[in-house]
C-alpha cells in the first residue's frame, strides 16, 4: 500500500459518501424538474452575458468585485484525510502517513485554486467586456488570489487547532483584516500597471504557504485537530441541509463549562410574578443556546437579503409577510419545546400566566426580530445606494 493508493481510496470513499449524502434530498424528480433546468438556465444566463451585459453591472466599480473576490477566497481548507485509527497503526508507518497527508494536502490545494478559477470564469464576460481589462491583468489577478487562497488555507489551519472561542475569533478578525489590507495594498499596485509585482508577491505568497502548510502537517501533535477538521468537512453538506431544514433540531456542543450570558442567573424582569418567570427562563434558554440564536438571526436575514435583492415592492410586501409568518409560527415552536422541559413548567402548563408568559416571550423576539429586520434592510439600502446600485428599497 503506497500513500497514492491510501490516499485515492480515502478520496473515493469520500465522494462517494458525499454523494449518498447528496441523493437522500435529491432524488430522481428533483434532479429532473429542478437541478437540471437550473443549471440550464445557468448556462443560458451566463451566454447571454456575453451577448448583452445586463444593466445593474454599470453602477459596480471594480474595488467591490476585487474585494468579493478576497470574501470567496476565505472559503476551503487543507485536507489530509486522517482518520481516528491512524492514530494506532497508520502512524507507525510514517513515510506512507506523511506521503498520504502531502498528497491531501496537494488535492486540497488544487482543489480550490480549481474553485478560484471558476470564479473567474464566471466574472470573465464583466472584467472582459465592462472592465475591459486586458488579459496579462486577469491573468496576474487570478495568480494572486490563488497564490492568496494558500496562504488563507495555510492561516485557517492554524486558527482551527485553537479552542478558546474568544482567542480564535479575535485572532480571526485580525488576520481577516491584516490580509484585507494587504489585498488592497496588492489592488493599489495591480491598478497602477506593476503586475511584474504581483506576480512577485504572489510567488513569495504561494512558495510560503506550501513550504510551511507542508511542515505544519507533519507534526504528529496536530493529529487529533486534524482528524477534528477532516470530519467537520466530510459532514459539511449534513450540516448544510441541517441549516436550510427547519424541522430538524440543530444542535451545538459546546466546550464551556460555564455560560457566557446569566452566570450567576441574576434576574431580568424586576416585577416577581408567575409569568415573568417563564419569561426570565425562556430568554436565558434561548440566549444561552446558540443554535437557537443562530436560526433567529438566519431567519432575519434571509429575509433582508429577499427584501433587499428583489426589485418589485409588492413581491417584498409578500416577502414581509411571510417572514411575519415565518418568524412568529418558529419562534412559537420554541417555546413549545424550550418551556415544557423545565419540571416547573410543566406542572403549571394549563395555567393562564402560563400562556400569558408565552405570548409575552414571543410577542417581545417577534418585534425584536421586525425591528432588526428594518434597521437591516434600511443599512443595506443605504450601503447599496452609495454604489448606485438598482436594488433600491423602492424600486418598482
Amino acid at each position: 500500500m503506497s500513500s497514492w493508493k491510501l490516499f485515492r481510496d480515502r478520496y473515493i470513499r469520500d465522494r462517494k459518501y458525499q454523494y449518498g449524502v447528496i441523493r437522500s434530498i435529491a432524488d430522481w424528480t428533483i434532479i429532473v424538474y429542478l437541478i437540471i433546468p437550473a443549471i440550464l438556465f445557468i448556462i443560458f444566463r451566463y451566454r447571454s452575458w456575453w451577448v448583452e451585459l445586463p444593466r445593474w453591472i454599470e453602477s459596480i466599480p471594480f474595488i467591490l468585485v476585487f474585494m468579493l473576490i478576497y470574501l470567496l477566497s476565505w472559503n476551503g481548507s487543507i485536507r489530509t484525510y486522517v482518520e481516528e485509527a491512524d492514530k494506532v497503526f497508520l502512524i507507525k508507518m510514517q513515510s506512507i502517513f506523511f506521503g498520504m497527508k502531502k498528497w491531501g494536502y496537494i488535492y486540497s490545494l488544487f482543489s480550490q485554486s480549481l474553485v478560484t478559477a471558476i470564479t473567474f470564469l464566471i466574472l470573465l464576460p464583466f472584467l472582459s467586456n465592462h472592465f475591459f481589462l486586458s488579459w496579462q491583468k486577469i491573468g496576474a489577478l487570478l495568480f494572486f488570489f490563488i497564490a492568496l487562497k494558500a496562504l488563507i488555507m495555510l492561516v485557517k489551519y492554524h486558527l482551527k487547532k485553537i479552542d478558546k472561542r474568544f482567542k480564535k475569533l479575535v485572532l480571526s478578525f485580525l488576520f481577516f483584516a491584516a490580509l484585507s489590507w494587504i489585498s488592497q495594498l496588492i489592488y493599489i499596485l495591480w491598478d497602477k500597471g506593476a503586475l511584474f509585482l504581483v506576480c512577485l508577491c504572489g510567488i513569495v505568497f504561494l512558495t510560503a504557504s506550501i513550504y510551511f502548510s507542508l511542515k505544519s502537517i507533519q507534526k504528529l501533535s496536530a493529529i487529533d485537530h486534524e482528524i477534528d477538521m477532516g470530519r467537520a468537512d466530510k459532514t459539511k453538506n449534513i450540516e448544510l441541509i441541517f441549516i436550510l431544514s427547519n424541522e430538524i433540531e440543530k444542535p451545538i456542543v459546546s466546550k464551556r463549562t460555564k455560560p457566557l450570558l446569566f452566570r450567576r442567573s441574576k434576574r431580568i424582569l424586576k416585577k416577581r410574578v408567575p409569568a415573568n418567570g417563564f419569561i426570565e427562563l425562556f430568554l436565558k434558554v434561548f440566549l444561552r443556546n446558540r443554535s437557537y440564536v443562530i436560526s433567529y438571526f438566519q431567519i432575519i436575514s434571509v429575509g433582508t437579503v429577499a427584501i433587499v435583492l428583489i426589485p418589485p415592492l409588492w413581491i417584498k410586501i409578500i416577502i414581509f409577510f411571510g417572514f411575519l409568518i415565518m418568524m412568529n409560527s418558529w419562534l412559537s415552536l420554541v417555546w413549545d419545546k424550550i418551556a415544557p422541559s423545565n419540571p416547573l413548567s410543566k406542572k403549571f402548563s394549563e395555567t393562564d400566566f402560563y400562556f400569558k408568559a408565552r405570548k409575552r416571550a414571543v410577542l417581545f423576539l417577534f418585534m425584536t426580530a421586525i425591528t432588526l429586520l428594518a434597521v437591516f434592510v434600511v443599512c443595506w439600502h443605504i450601503i447599496l445606494s452609495q454604489f448606485g446600485m438598482p436594488f433600491g428599497l423602492f424600486r418598482r
